[in-house]
């Protein structure tokens, strides 16, 4: 099986390899073989003679094609609008690669505006097509980070993407693969071809048959986990807030890198937490491990309009570990309240502190909520997930012949 897959996010090239942060190529490869799947996506140079760091996903350039650079949603519409030939050669780009593997499955990761536009030309010439939705367009111009003019904007083209997103769902051709609740029901509504799925890398840590970890409640110390970017509209600043309120024994780990990485460092610093709360910065996923494994709880505060189902929950789970979340996207596809995790109204920073203390003053909820985390490791895996795309795939050839 030959995959050609358009991920949309920028890979780092050095010395003969593209590099990512994200771990969606490397799910891939992982699944169909490295020398099976040729990553298409946007690209830039290294900057530095050393190869780049924390990366997760690495891709030979024989197995990489570059594609036209774009930043965001908002820099792909101004290019096409005020740089000649931009659209022109892009769509130019995606018809030659797909006339060059006639025999390929091609997947995209979806709403991307570049793996839109590459899906939509892949349903023209009438070809196999995965489509990963992984994030919501439909609100994410409600943020209050824009203006007025910038909502209005964000507005008019999320119509547009989830119109064309109809169109790509609602083809026969194409399996709909949805990250979250909101999103299988977004696919539903064109395609019953529409499954839920996560691309995770964990493997399967914890069993049912290994409760023995979970009866002595770390007592004197609760340590917590922030896993994502740091950007404020993932509520980093809402769980920082809550340190400054919660007992001094309960610490806090957070990993991630983003535009707020140094107002997070100076708020630690203004709040004197610096001997509560460690700040490892961006790591790759094979580094995750040392973390997780001194994680008595997960916290994903985000108060956003995009989320899917944030992959931070199954990653933990994997470990055995329950997760605070907010109710965004499509978290409620597999997080159950007061089962495996809690959910909580995004940006409620007092209920957040209410729960954190609800779990540290009572060891029995704990063990409760550790149980429902271990229940929910069997699917948080990469056999798991990976075993799902291949079903629908052979089902695929097997309903053609």
């Amino acid at each position: 099986m030959k995959l050609i897959a358009f991920l949309g996010e920028t890979y780092i090239y050095h010395e003969g390899n593209y590099y990512a942060t994200q771990t969606s190529g490397a799910f891939l490869q992982k699944i169909v073989g490295e020398n099976n799947i040729i990553v298409v996506s946007p690209s830039t140079r290294h900057q530095s003679q050393l190869p780049p760091r924390s990366f997760s996903s690495k891709v030979n350039e024989d197995n990489f094609i570059s594609a036209p650079r774009y930043s965001s949603t908002k820099n792909f519409i101004m290019q096409s609008i005020f740089k000649k030939n931009f659209y022109r050669d892009f769509v130019v780009f995606t018809d030659e690669i797909i006339k060059n593997n006639p025999d390929a499955i091609f997947w995209i990761r979806t709403p991307s505006i570049g793996s839109v536009i590459f899906g939509l030309r892949v349903i023209k010439y009438n070809k196999k097509l995965i489509n990963h939705m992984c994030a919501d367009i439909k609100d994410t111009w409600r943020d209050k980070k824009y203006s007025l003019l910038e909502k209005c904007f964000g507005f008019i083209i999320s119509r547009i993407l989830r119109y064309l997103l109809r169109k790509i769902c609602s083809d026969k051709k194409t399996i709909n693969l949805a990250t979250g609740s909101a999103l299988e029901s977004f696919g539903k509504q064109f395609s019953a071809n529409t499954y839920q799925f996560v691309d995770l890398m964990s493997e399967n840590i914890f069993s049912n048959t290994s409760l023995e970890h979970i009866k002595n409640f770390h007592s004197t110390q609760l340590t917590l986990t922030f896993v994502g970017r740091l950007v404020e509209d993932k509520g980093i600043f809402d769980l920082l807030s809550v340190m400054t309120k919660i007992p001094s024994n309960i610490k806090l780990n957070i990993v991630g890198c983003g535009s707020s990485y140094e107002n997070v460092l100076d708020f630690i610093k203004k709040h004197k937490l610096e001997n509560r709360i460690i700040v490892h910065g961006q790591l790759a996923f094979t580094e995750l491990d040392r973390i997780y494994r001194t994680t008595d709880l997960t916290i994903v505060p985000s108060n956003n309009y995009y989320e899917g189902f944030p992959r931070v929950i199954m990653e933990s789970w994997s470990y055995g570990i329950p997760v605070i979340v907010s109710n965004v996207g499509g978290v409620a596809a597999f997080v159950k309240d007061n089962v495996n995790g809690f959910i909580f109204k995004a940006g409620d920073i007092a209920k957040l502190e209410e729960l954190i203390l609800h779990v540290y003053n009572d060891e029995k909820l704990y063990s409760d909520l550790k149980i429902g985390a271990i229940s929910m490791a069997e699917i948080s895996t990469f056999k798991y997930w990976s075993n799902v795309v291949h079903g629908l795939i052979y089902k695929e050839k097997n309903d053609e012949a």
